[in-house]
């Protein structure tokens, strides 16, 4: 007996049990997303100017009209002429100025703190030529969620789904809450990637094991609420980051805030189809009939004795890796179209999703409005899969540095982020259509364009997935012998 038969005739494809498993699947997701964007508002860069009377002047003089047209020049930015936040004045220190000769900021800067009270950028001076160490600070991050990616599937497919998502849980509120206390810039980014690859980690692993336990019917309706979970996190960021206006405070209090998530080690099942392919089959005996109590349903000891023989024949099957995506002409070709299509979306919407604070208006409205449109968005999971989104990382890394590029020429990002979103839907015209076909099962079936067949077409095929047959065969034939395409009147005889 397979397990969807099982799920279907026996346990129920979405009982209590699984709608349990799938709650707690959804409760990962806001920590995820808002570790994502974090430093959106953790190293947010406010307006500053250089400061140049050292720190014996007064914050009046400095901020004054005077003050800045003795010290700072003026610069063309985007058509507008503002006060340069990077160059100051040589003679800045005299009462008036003979000179036009400018210099980079050797006193550091001041910072308006009307909006944000203290950030990364503002603590290690992350702006001017040391702007680009910000963004360093995002790609790593998304360096580790893409390794952990890779790594902590790797780790679940082998010592299961509950240990590694408790495991991933631990390791992120220890490296979240320590990040909050680091007394120099590298440290944190340094936990900041390990953290990316815990949360990651825990994110994908709960979403494999909410999956694994409902039925066909209803894994699609999961995966979309642990998705929509996702952007929960965006939300909370913005209201943390509207009460919470130092970025040490930030970055410890979205920690605490998932630390009762810890009761998982309890309350957390293992999937019990791992333990079938694992051949654990007591283990799945004893999970199978939890969730039958939890169900308030029967399950016979021969139906789960049943279960053991799919298991049991597949034993010396052929086992799948990383390779075997690309071994073979169409299967490369699907690969490489996938990572491609996701490395320039993820690219452009993680540019744009944390650009939002640099719009006219309020920055936390902006993000909160941009977060919004998370909720139309999905994302899925698998071998394959978790390659596409590795590949993503590539672009969620390069985000932030192409931002870097308005310094040379204002428009820059958004053409640069415009065009990959453009090349990322043209690639996807490289992927055969699945609509309405049944799925391959094999590489066999790729490459051959074979699925399995349809109980209702069998000319059917994955590569073509229309029909072999007339859809105007029941029509009457039209005769064009008195068909004329002109109307009478204006006719050329």
């Amino acid at each position: 007996m397979e397990w969807d038969d099982l799920l279907r005739k026996h346990l129920g494809e979405f009982g209590r049990f699984q709608k349990l498993t799938s709650l707690l699947a959804i409760g990962v997701g806001p920590t995820f997303g808002l570790s994502l964007v974090a430093m959106t508002f953790l190293a947010a860069t406010p307006e500053h100017h250089c400061r140049v009377f050292g720190n014996t002047s007064s914050v009046e003089h400095r901020y004054s009209t005077e003050g800045f047209n003795l010290s700072i020049p003026l610069e063309n930015i985007g058509g507008t002429w503002k006060y340069s936040s990077c160059l100051m004045y040589k003679n800045s220190n005299s009462t008036e100025s003979s000179s036009n000769e400018t210099t980079a900021c050797t006193h550091g800067w001041e910072y308006d703190r009307t909006i944000y009270q203290s950030t990364i950028a503002t603590e290690y001076n992350l702006v001017c030529g040391r702007s680009w160490l910000k963004g360093l600070g995002q790609s790593t991050f998304m360096a580790g969620v893409g390794v952990g990616g890779i790594f902590f599937g790797t780790i679940s497919d082998r010592f299961g789904r509950r240990p590694t998502t408790v495991f991933c849980l631990v390791l992120h509120l220890a490296l979240s809450t320590g990040a909050s206390f680091t007394s120099d810039y590298g440290s944190f980014i340094v936990l900041r990637a390990l953290d990316g690859a815990a949360v990651n980690g825990l994110y994908f692993t709960a979403f494999v094991l909410a999956l694994e336990v409902v039925g066909p019917s209803k894994r699609n309706a999961v995966g979309m609420a642990v998705t929509l979970s996702f952007a929960i996190g965006f939300f909370v960021l913005s209201v943390l980051a509207y009460f919470l206006r130092t970025w040490r405070n930030l970055q410890l209090v979205q920690a605490l805030i998932m630390y009762p998530l810890l009761c998982y080690w309890w309350v957390l099942p293992e999937s019990p189809r791992w333990l079938i392919s694992k051949q654990r089959f007591t283990a799945a005996k004893d999970v199978l009939k939890r969730a039958a109590r939890i169900n308030k349903v029967t399950i016979q000891d021969r139906v789960s004795d049943l279960l053991a023989k799919p298991a049991e024949s597949n034993e010396n099957t052929k086992s799948f890796t990383i390779i075997d995506l690309v071994r073979t002409p169409r299967m490369r070709k699907i690969t490489l179209t996938m990572c491609l299509v996701w490395m320039f979306i993820a690219g452009v919407y993680f540019g744009l999703i944390v650009g939002t604070t640099d719009l006219a208006g309020d920055p936390y409205v902006n993000f909160a409005l941009g977060a919004a449109l998370e909720i139309g968005l999905a994302i899925l999971g698998s071998m394959g899969m978790g390659v596409a989104i590795a590949f993503s990382r590539i672009g969620s890394i390069s985000a932030p540095f192409v931002t870097l590029l308005g310094d040379v020429w204002l428009p820059l990002p958004m053409v640069t982020f415009g065009a990959a979103a453009c090349a990322g839907g043209l690639v996807v015209f490289l992927l055969p259509e699945t609509l309405g076909v049944p799925l391959p099962e094999t590489i066999e079936d790729v490459e051959n364009g074979k699925p399995q067949q349809s109980d209702n077409d069998s000319s059917a095929n994955y590569t073509n997935p229309r029909t072999e047959h007339d859809p105007f065969k029941n029509m009457k034939h039209l005769s064009l012998d008195n068909f004329h395409p002109w109307p009478l009147s204006v006719r050329i005889n």
